[in-house]
């Protein structure tokens, strides 16, 4: 099973969180990311992959325009995917 991180930008949960109840006990809570299964057809590639990206990572795509030019902008290898 892989860690639940972001494929893209290496988003990780974050483990520092408390949750204060109402006598202010604090309990420790692990903060997600928000992961969802993405499939992209790279142009270098020539084939679609399939990530799991946070919704930041979704967003960033867009902005990019393409799975190949963002991976080429944040220096990640996607052809393992």
């Amino acid at each position: 099973m892989r860690a639940r991180f972001c494929d893209l930008l290496g988003k990780k949960p974050n483990r520092q969180a408390r949750v204060v109840t109402f006598s202010h006990t604090r309990n420790k809570k692990v903060q997600h990311v928000n992961l969802q299964k993405k499939r992209y057809y790279s142009d270098d590639l020539k084939r679609t992959i399939r990530l799991r990206l946070s919704t930041k990572g979704i967003k960033t795509v867009n902005k990019y325009g393409s799975i190949d030019a963002a991976a080429k902008a944040l220096k990640v290898d996607i052809s393992k995917f």
